[in-house]
C-alpha cells in the first residue's frame, strides 16, 4: 500500500489520515479530542521534525475532521508557532481573495519555501502572485495555458475578457511548488522537466485533470520581477494514449490514423535525455503540418495548389486532407515503404522525423521534422516525395484525385509540357512550383470559379439548368457541388493544354501574359464549341485566385 493518500490531486500522509478516521469512528460524538490531536501530532513527528507533507496532512485533518474546541485551539497554536498557519493564510488570501480562485488547490510546503527563500531578495507572496500572473497573462507558445484553453473553449477568442476564461480553468487545477531536491521531486505526481534552473527561478507546476497529459509551468525570477510560463506533455502516458490525446483531443482529428511503434519511440527517446515524445508529436501536427510556413510545407501545398473555393477557408481543406491520411514516425530501420531523400536520417540524433500520406486525396507525401533538443520549437521541412514519372503523375491526378479519367493532356512535340514547365519555372518563377501542383490548381479553378460570367462553371450551369436548379437544394454549397458533378462529366471527354512561352495560336483573348501567369487552354466538346482559358497568377497576392473564361 502506498505511503501517500491522494485527495483531489494532493498527497497526504496515509498513516495520519487513517489514525484520524479511527479516532472518529464508534466514539459517540465522532470528534477528535485534545489528547487525540496531540497523539496525531506526535505520530507526525519524525526525529523531532515534522515534514511539509505531514504539516499539510495535519492542516487537512484540522479543516475536514470534527475537532473539539480544545483540540482546535491546540493544533492552531502549533501551526502558528511553526509559521505553518501564516504561510497557509497568506497563500489562501492571495489565491482566494486577491485572485478570486475559490477551488484551486495547492501543494506548497513551508520547509521548501524556507529553503528556496534563503539568500534571495523576493518574499514568497510576491513570488506566488508572479506565478499566477504568468499563467493568466503569458500567451506565447502552442502549449501555453492560454493557448490550450483557447483551443478547448471556442468562445475564448471572441471574448474581450480572456482572463475570465483562464480563471475558470485555472480554478479547477492544483498548483505545486516544485522542490529543488531530486528525491523530493520523485515523490510528486507531476513530471519535473530535466535541466531546470532552480538557481535562477522559482518553478511552479499546474495540472488540471481535463487537460492531462498536458502540464503547465510558471518560471519566476528569484531576485527581480519577471516571469513566464509554458506547457508540456507528461512522460507518464504510453505512446498509444499520447497519440490518442494529441491527435483526437487536442488537434481534434477524428479520422487521421497513425503508425507509431512504441519500441521505436523508446529507441529514439534514448538519443537525448531532454526529449519528450508527446511534445514532439504535438509540434509535428501543430507546427509541422498545420501551421508550417515553409514554401515546401503541407500548408503551402494546400494554399497554393488546392485551396481555390472562395466559400471555404484554407483550414477546411487542410482538415479534409489530413483526416484522410496516416501519420508515421519514420526511422531508417523500419520504414522502407516511406522512403525519404538521403539528406534526411530519420531516427538519428538530429530530429524526430514524421511522414504524412493521404492516398485517398493525393499521392503527394510529406516529411515533417521536429528538433529533438528544443521543447518549444520545431522546424517544418515538409516536401513532396515523387514516386511516379511525369505522365504517370498527370494520369494519377486526373483519374484518382479529380475523378476525371478520360481527360487528355495535350502533348505538343515542339513544346513538351514537362520541358515547357521547367523553362517557365526557370525563366519566370516561382522556382519551387511543380507541374503537378499547377495542374491541380488549374483543375480546381475549372471546378470552382463561378465568378466569371463565361467560366466553365457558369456555362455548365446554364446548359444543365433543367437538371440542376438552385431551388432544389438546401444550400449554395450543395447546389454548386451538383454543378461540379456535371463539370467532371464534361472533363472526362475533354482536353487540357499547358500553354508555352511562345503562343502562336492560343493567345488569351483578354491579353494575359505568360510572364505573369501559368496558362492553360481547355476544350470540352460535349459541352460547347467554346474554348476556355485558365489563368493562374504566377505570383499571387493575398486572396488573389485563379480564374477561367470561355470564348467562341
Amino acid at each position: 500500500m502506498s505511503y501517500y493518500k491522494i485527495i483531489k490531486g494532493i498527497r497526504y500522509d496515509r498513516r495520519l489520515l487513517e489514525a484520524a478516521e479511527a479516532f472518529t469512528k464508534g466514539r459517540g460524538e465522532s470528534r477528535i479530542s485534545l489528547e487525540e490531536i496531540q497523539d496525531l501530532h506526535q505520530l507526525a513527528t519524525d526525529a523531532g521534525k515534522i515534514t511539509g507533507l505531514e504539516w499539510r496532512t495535519l492542516q487537512y485533518i484540522a479543516q475536514e475532521f470534527n475537532l473539539t474546541e480544545p483540540a482546535k485551539k491546540w493544533i492552531t497554536a502549533q501551526f502558528e508557532q511553526n509559521s505553518v498557519g501564516d504561510l497557509d493564510e497568506s497563500i489562501k488570501r492571495i489565491i482566494r481573495s486577491e485572485y478570486g480562485l475559490g477551488n484551486l488547490t495547492w501543494a506548497i510546503d513551508l520547509e521548501e519555501v524556507k529553503r528556496q527563500t534563503a539568500g534571495h531578495a523576493r518574499d514568497f507572496s510576491s513570488v506566488l502572485r508572479s506565478a499566477l500572473e504568468a499563467f493568466l497573462r503569458w500567451n506565447q507558445g502552442q502549449l501555453s495555458f492560454s493557448a490550450v484553453v483557447s483551443r478547448r473553449d471556442l468562445a475564448f477568442d471572441q471574448s474581450p475578457n480572456h482572463e475570465a476564461f483562464l480563471k475558470k480553468y485555472l480554478d479547477k487545477g492544483q498548483l505545486i511548488l516544485l522542490p529543488v531536491a531530486a528525491e523530493d521531486q520523485s515523490n510528486l505526481d507531476f513530471d519535473v522537466p530535466e535541466g531546470l534552473d532552480f538557481n535562477t527561478f522559482w518553478i511552479f507546476g499546474l495540472q488540471i485533470p481535463e487537460f492531462f497529459p498536458v502540464q503547465f509551468y510558471a518560471f519566476v525570477l528569484r531576485d527581480q520581477p519577471g516571469q513566464y510560463s509554458k506547457g508540456g506533455f507528461s512522460r507518464k502516458p504510453d505512446v498509444e494514449t499520447l497519440a490518442q490525446r494529441v491527435i483526437k483531443q487536442y488537434a481534434q482529428y477524428s479520422y487521421l490514423k497513425w503508425q507509431i511503434d512504441p519500441a521505436e519511440v523508446e529507441r529514439q527517446l534514448a538519443i537525448l535525455p531532454r526529449q519528450n515524445f508527446g511534445n514532439a508529436l504535438f509540434y509535428a501536427i501543430h507546427e509541422g503540418i498545420y501551421n508550417g510556413e515553409s514554401s515546401f510545407s503541407f500548408r503551402d501545398f494546400i494554399g497554393n495548389e488546392v485551396w481555390v473555393d472562395p466559400d471555404r477557408e484554407i483550414a477546411d481543406y487542410q482538415r479534409e486532407y489530413i483526416e484522410s491520411g496516416t501519420l508515421r514516425l519514420l526511422s531508417t530501420a523500419d520504414n522502407p515503404a516511406f522512403t525519404v531523400p538521403s539528406n534526411f536520417w530519420p531516427g538519428t540524433e538530429g530530429q524526430w522525423v514524421f511522414g504524412l500520406e493521404m492516398p485517398r486525396k493525393t499521392n503527394a507525401r510529406f516529411v515533417i521534422t521536429v528538433a529533438r533538443d528544443l521543447e518549444e520549437a520545431s522546424f517544418n521541412d515538409g516536401f513532396v516525395i515523387e514516386t511516379m514519372s511525369f505522365y504517370e503523375r498527370v494520369q494519377d491526378i486526373f483519374a484518382n484525385e479529380f475523378k476525371v479519367d478520360g481527360l487528355q493532356l495535350v502533348v505538343n512535340e515542339e513544346h513538351l509540357p514537362e520541358v515547357e514547365f521547367e523553362a517557365q519555372r526557370t525563366q519566370f518563377g516561382p522556382d519551387w512550383r511543380r507541374f503537378s501542383d499547377v495542374l491541380r490548381q488549374a483543375l480546381n479553378t475549372i471546378l470552382h470559379d463561378y465568378i466569371r460570367p463565361f467560366s466553365v462553371f457558369n456555362i455548365v450551369k446554364e446548359v444543365r439548368s433543367a437538371d440542376v436548379s438552385r431551388e432544389n437544394y438546401d444550400t449554395d454549397q450543395e447546389y454548386r457541388d451538383a454543378v461540379r458533378h456535371y463539370i467532371r462529366e464534361y472533363l472526362k471527354t475533354g482536353s487540357i493544354e499547358f500553354l508555352p512561352i511562345e503562343l502562336p495560336d492560343n493567345n488569351p483573348v483578354d491579353g494575359e501574359l505568360v510572364q505573369d501567369h501559368w496558362l492553360f487552354f481547355v476544350l470540352l466538346p460535349d459541352l460547347s464549341d467554346h474554348g476556355f482559358f485558365v489563368v493562374l497568377p504566377r505570383w499571387p497576392d493575398d486572396g488573389q485566385q485563379g480564374y477561367n473564361y470561355g470564348f467562341n
